[in-house]
């Protein structure tokens, strides 16, 4: 009976975070999370940590009253959890953590006793007035809330005890029990009937409170006090029926989603099926957990059953088990350890017991009994570890087993022949493979050099290979199984991976560490061949292998992809879409279409969860037996139920620190809704929390999740329910989580969150703007600064030079025509005099009109230069009978600008080299040459004269010259042989 399973059953305490160990009452909200009420406050739980409401004023969540000694209720229009407390009413919003406190205002001056919520929705309370009137006139009344207001419904007299118990039939009818009878009520008030069910003295006064029970196909359960037990009240005959005859007091009941219904006493359990069937869970439940006292029944979206007692919570499972145990010990634990099973021609199952050496079977009838084995002499044989695989013959009146040697066992006397001649061929210490061929002769051998093929029948043998050498002597073969191609057999080994070989003594192909696809380095537990000839092997440690049809392809499923066990004992097929397999850690059936994982555990009704190496068969009527450490586990597939889908994920809350505002902070969305998350650039760290809330062994439930837009995979969690992330770069991503229960079932749909981190302020495209803006403006002021500059540069020196051509020109050409004019008059020795002052005045304006020229703003191009170097030679060489030529015609800009330092300290080169032609050299022709190339302008004045004089003069000078080259960083070289020549190397074009 599933009733007696302990793994069905779980336990909630203290030791797990629950604020206090005496449990009222628990409910559950429109997201799946459960809130559960003590004696010392409220807690929300959803599945990993508990959010507690109690009424010290330090807490955030504080509620006036904490004392919860009644029943609650959820409000699904109102989204919120209704508690009597100390005797008084609350409604906390559970989207706002806010609470009402419901008083006189509302007509509820009287003691609140307890709370309920009809099928209609709406809420109703029963009050009484003991301690505000006279005791002997004191009464219990019926309010339903309505507007705002608790409006009186009925009332009854209350007596000297405040008994009462409120439901609601499935035709909305409110049935109230008191201490002086049960009454039927319309839900306006109005009395229609009045029962009196049962009868007791409570501390000398007789009283008749009843606790009743209404079921989905309206059947009234009562539980009369004076005997115990439970019966049902037929309202067309009037009639009362005892259906469970038992001295314990029921106290309450409730129905699961299959129908099945729940009773509890004080510190009894009992649970009725359909065909009211009892189960008595007391005792179970007692070795579970320590209590004195049921307080509350409640059972929640997934069928769980949530038993509140005064000592913690109970979950118990309210599905049916799915599979039944055969040849279980009565320990729990490890017991029978079952190995090698197989079916004989009457139909009967055995399996080897190898903790008692003993070959057990059961019949189609269900008897259990053991085959005792023996030679044809007598003798006890006895199978041991190395016995690991048993097979039969055609007729399965036969079966092969390895002992001292291949024992041949009868399965109708249990004589068992040994041909002692292979004990060579096996390992004495176990686990030796074997195999039936289709051809009926026998596979076996530890080793390549002692594998063997032996026929019963001819009883002849003989060996796969012959003449190996130890390298190719491959050691420990672990398990056999025969290929759809034939004469062909795959070998799983322990160290050497996977071989096919064909029995001739070939070895075809190989999987293993070194090969491609690679194997990994796994022992070899197990081989599946499939009907398109892929292979599926099970590993010590590796987990589930697939190998593709072809071979190219090896596809690995760990714990990680669902797999309930990296060491898979077992694997058997079941038609062509999906597998059952065995592990260290209970069975999984696997979906090969949709790649997912449905496992089964002790509470599914597994006698143990670790599973044994060869010990998985399938009988002819298609019943599946996998053996483990406590006995063997049967069931039909086509009729096991599946699970339903889990629960969809629930999103809770983000944490995390602001390092501007230097504090941590905490977003609860356990009832809000979350259109998108906005991290703050200054977020050192965020951490979204989420659950399934999915109750029973939560802390098998898996999730896995995905950040879109900065990973492209998923990532296993394990159990943890958050993640965390640390300085994620900004931008827009969507985090991704998918989550399995305790059986592997995978949540319907994964739970998505819009995630944006902002970018800091200095990084966000307004503020690069704005800075762009502010350099171009600052830039621009610049520029503007420097331009005006430059026009006011401009304006003086065209001033300067027009003052000092109009001006002190006019002054020194007049100084000069003077002197001329006085120079006739003059005596001989004036004239020297006049005509050096006449000569000084002239040069004087020679220079003036250079310098003037220089610093003129109107003569600034290259072709200013060019005239005014051609004004300069026709006046200082035409009248010393000097040609000259200047040759400009690669010049390709003649309009370009140029500094006036540059066209003056060029001109001023120029000038000298032609001075000095004049003063030092005997030259008839001078040839200027202006050439621009990739490097810049080549500046050559060349003359044809062969006289060579030191130019020793306080004027410039050649020094000057080279000075003034490096000042517009060019370079300065004279030549000095046929004629004189300067070679200036400017370090841009003209």
């Amino acid at each position: 009976m599933y009733a007696q399973n302990p793994s069905q059953i779980d336990v909630l305490t203290t030791k797990d975070g629950l604020l206090f160990r005496d449990v009222s009452d628990i409910v559950q909200d429109k997201k799946g999370l459960l809130w559960i009420s003590t004696t010392q406050g409220l807690n929300r739980y959803d599945g990993h940590n508990f959010k507690a409401y109690t009424n010290d004023i330090q807490n955030p969540f504080y509620i006036e009253a904490n004392g919860i000694r009644w029943n609650m209720l959820y409000d699904i229009p109102n989204n919120s959890v209704w508690f009597s407390a100390n005797n008084k009413l609350f409604q906390l919003k559970v989207s706002t953590d806010s609470i009402i406190s419901y008083n006189e205002k509302h007509n509820l001056n009287d003691r609140v006793l307890e709370i309920y919520k009809a099928p209609d929705q709406s809420i109703w309370v029963v009050t009484d007035d003991y301690w505000l009137v006279n005791k002997e006139t004191s009464k219990l009344y019926l309010k339903k809330f309505e507007n705002g207001t608790f409006n009186t419904i009925t009332s009854v007299n209350r007596y000297k005890q405040n008994f009462n118990n409120l439901t609601f039939d499935s035709n909305g009818f409110l049935w109230w029990s008191t201490t002086s009878s049960s009454n039927k009520y319309s839900l306006k008030g109005e009395l229609i009937e009045r029962h009196i069910f049962d009868t007791y003295d409570w501390n000398g006064d007789f009283i008749h409170y009843v606790p009743q029970f209404f079921d989905s196909n309206h059947r009234h359960y009562y539980f009369p006090p004076s005997r115990g037990g439970i019966d049902i009240y037929n309202a067309k005959d009037k009639t009362s029926e005892i259906i469970f005859d038992t001295g314990n007091i029921i106290r309450r009941a409730i129905e699961d989603k299959d129908g099945n219904i729940w009773f509890a006493g004080d510190n009894t359990l009992y649970h009725m099926d359909r065909d009211r069937n009892f189960n008595d869970y007391s005792d179970l439940l007692k070795s579970k957990l320590d209590y004195s006292k049921i307080n509350n029944l409640f059972i929640d979206k997934n069928n769980l059953l949530w038993v509140a007692t005064d000592n913690g919570l109970f979950k118990i499972k309210t599905h049916k088990q799915l599979f039944s145990n055969l040849f279980k010990s009565k320990n729990e634990g490890w017991g029978n350890s079952m190995r090698g099973i197989f079916e004989d021609a009457e139909g009967r199952i055995f399996s080897l017991c190898e903790s008692k050496h003993q070959l057990w079977y059961k019949t189609k009838t269900g008897k259990i009994d053991s085959l005792p084995l023996k030679t044809k002499f007598g003798k006890p044989v006895s199978l041991m570890y190395d016995a690991s695989f048993i097979v039969t013959d055609n007729s399965k009146t036969k079966a092969y087993a390895i002992g001292n040697g291949i024992c041949e066992i009868d399965l109708k006397t249990g004589i068992t022949t040994i041909q002692d001649q292979f004990t060579i061929n096996n390992n004495i210490h176990g686990p030796n493979a074997l195999l039936l061929l289709k051809d009926e002769r026998l596979l076996f051998g530890f080793t390549m050099e002692y594998l063997t093929v032996f026929d019963p029948k001819t009883q002849e043998s003989q060996p796969v290979f012959n003449n190996l050498s130890e390298g190719e002597n491959i050691r420990s073969l672990w398990f056999f199984e025969e290929s759809r191609d034939d004469n062909c057999v795959w070998i799983g080994t322990e160290d050497r991976g996977i071989l096919k070989v064909n029995l001739k003594g070939n070895i075809l192909t190989s999987y293993n560490a070194k090969t491609l696809p690679s194997l990994g380095n796994y022992s070899i537990l197990c081989i599946e061949e499939d009907n398109d000839k892929s292979l599926w092997v099970g590993t010590y440690g590796g987990g589930l292998k697939h190998i593709a049809p072809d071979g190219k392809t090896v596809t690995t499923y760990t714990k990680a992809n669902g797999l309930p066990d990296n060491n898979v004992v077992g694997i058997l097929l079941e038609n062509d879409n999906k597998l059952w397999i065995s592990t260290y850690n209970g069975l999984s059936f696997f979906d090969k279409k949709t790649k997912e994982f449905q496992n089964f555990y002790t509470e599914d009704g597994l006698s143990h969860n670790e599973f044994n190496y060869s010990s998985f068969f399938k009988d002819s009527q298609g019943i599946y037996y996998f053996g483990g450490m406590n006995g063997i586990n049967v069931f039909n597939p086509k009729t096991l139920q599946e699970s339903v889908r889990p629960p969809d994920i629930q999103f809770l809350e983000i944490s995390g620190y602001n390092s501007n505002t230097k504090q941590n902070y905490t977003n609860d969305y356990a009832q809000k809704d979350l259109k998108e998350f906005t991290a703050s650039p200054y977020d050192q760290y965020f951490e979204i929390s989420w659950t399934m809330p999915s109750y029973f062994q939560n802390k098998k439930n898996t999730y896995s999740t995905k950040l879109e837009g900065f990973e492209d995979r998923w990532f296993y969690q394990g159990n943890t329910a958050s993640i965390r992330y640390n300085k994620l770069p900004a931008g827009d991503y969507v985090l991704k989580v998918k989550g399995t229960d305790s059986r592997g079932n995978e949540a319907a749909s994964p739970l998505s969150i819009p995630i944006t981190v902002q970018q800091v302020f200095y990084k966000k495209w307004w503020f690069i703007a704005l800075v762009m803006l502010a350099i171009i403006g600052i830039v621009y002021s610049i520029f503007r600064y420097r331009v005006q500059q430059v026009l006011a540069m401009e304006r003086l020196r065209t001033k300067i030079s027009s003052d000092l051509h109009d001006d002190v020109g006019s002054l020194l050409s007049g100084l000069a025509m003077q002197t001329e004019l006085m120079e006739i008059n003059a005596s001989e020795a004036d004239k020297f005099k006049l005509q050096k002052i006449a000569d000084i005045s002239r040069n004087a304006i020679s220079q003036m009109r250079d310098l003037v020229w220089s610093i003129d703003s109107r003569r600034e191009t290259v072709e200013d230069l060019i005239e005014r170097m051609r004004e300069l030679a026709e006046e200082l060489l035409l009248p010393k009978d000097i040609s000259f030529y200047i040759d400009s015609s690669n010049i390709k800009n003649p309009t370009k600008k140029l500094p006036a330092q540059t066209k003056q300290h060029i001109f001023l080169i120029y000038k000298e080299a032609i001075t000095n032609i004049l003063r030092h050299s005997d030259a008839t022709n001078v040839i200027v040459t202006i050439t621009n190339d990739s490097n810049g302008c080549q500046f050559v004045i060349k003359d044809n004269g062969s006289k060579k004089e030191s130019y020793k003069s306080t004027g410039l000078g050649l020094s000057n010259m080279v000075m003034r080259a490096e000042k517009i960083k060019g370079s300065l070289q004279f030549q000095k042989e046929d004629g004189f020549g300067v070679h200036l190397k400017l370090p841009f074009q003209m």
